[in-house]
């Protein structure tokens, strides 16, 4: 029987009482059965890698049997630890099984176990869980607008190994990153490439290549080749945050007709919202009117002419407001 410790508090105490030899605070952590019954995602852990330096890479996955979505927030419901609770793991779970959503390295010296803890079930990892098979791919990491690091896993067990990755827009990839040298010992290791100059909001499909050769007098040479299984990540659309101050977009009027509806808005951007306008100086001809909350010019202009008007637009931020205020000139025609 497998069994749980609720509540993130509860197993940092208990931790922190192994690490010390004893039960300083003689904090009593409350155990409870997971819950065989849930109907929400599940946690597996797939596989990890254990490298040449003793640090301990846990691919994490889910099964989500409800044939319903669930979203489960980085919190108490779905949490990484003893490391920071959010670690890069889904807070979407759609239905189906999806390995290896996300990766966790973690020293085994300092946390002998590392867990995720998803709606009120837990699997853990350590240096001792089962062993990534050689060509894993494993999910992209550090996706930004336009760049990314793919993972995977080569083992070259005693043999002169090499591996690089094909990537793409499509399934049929397209591009190759540069072949890397993985060595020849016996010892599982990540396989990593960082691209760069990649396009928002796109889809890029990838898949590890890995190549194995062996060599010598009486045997003469043979190649081992594998293909990891296929990944895809997308990239984020690039966030163009807003001017910071308030910004007049209008710098100029349309010209009108006598006796004809006319009808302009007057725009700004930044600042705080609502924005409220007003004549500062000069008028507008006869028969228009400015709305002050909308900015909006409008009527049936009566008078012929140029008309100089000066027009000033003021946020609501407080305690201080910021205004512009532009002159523009209106031309009616007949």
């Amino acid at each position: 029987m497998s069994f749980m410790v609720a509540g993130r508090r509860g197993r940092l105490r208990a931790a922190m009482a192994a690490g010390f030899g004893g039960c300083l605070l003689c904090g009593l952590a409350i155990a409870v059965p997971a819950d065989a019954t849930a109907t929400g995602p599940v946690p597996s852990l797939d596989c990890v890698v254990v490298s040449s330096n003793g640090l301990v890479t846990a691919f994490f996955g889910y099964t989500n049997e409800a044939g319903t979505s669930y979203s489960l927030p980085v919190g108490d419901d779905n949490q990484v630890f003893p490391l920071s609770p959010e670690q890069g793991q889904p807070t979407d779970f759609v239905p189906g099984s999806y390995p290896s959503t996300f990766s966790v390295t973690f020293n085994p010296v300092i946390f002998p176990t590392m867990s995720w803890i998803l709606d009120g079930q837990e699997v853990d990892a350590s240096a001792a869980s089962p062993q990534c098979a050689p060509g894993t791919t494993a999910p992209a990491s550090g996706v930004s607008a336009t760049a990314a690091t793919l993972n995977g896993v080569v083992t070259p067990g005693g043999l002169d190994a090499t591996y690089q990755f094909e990537y793409g827009t499509t399934p049929a990839y397209g591009s190759f990153t540069t072949v890397t040298d993985a060595g020849s010992s016996d010892t599982t290791q990540l396989a990593q490439a960082a691209l760069a100059g990649l396009s928002p909001s796109t889809t890029y499909y990838f898949r590890l290549d890995t190549t194995s050769t062996y060599s010598d007098e009486s045997d003469g040479t043979f190649t081992v080749t594998s293909d990891g299984a296929q990944q895809s990540f997308t990239t984020p659309a690039v966030a163009v945050p807003p001017p910071a101050g308030l910004t007049l977009i209008t710098t100029g009027l349309p010209g009108g007709r006598l006796g004809v509806p006319y009808s302009v808005a007057l725009a700004a951007v930044g600042g705080t919202q609502p924005y409220s306008w007003h004549v500062t100086g000069g008028v507008l001809p006869c028969g228009l009117r400015l709305d002050s909350k909308t900015g909006v010019i409008s009527g049936r202009p009566l008078v012929q002419g140029t008309h100089k008007v000066t027009i000033t637009v003021t946020d609501s931020a407080t305690p201080a407001r910021e205004s512009l205020t532009e002159q523009y000139s209106l031309s009616i025609a007949r």
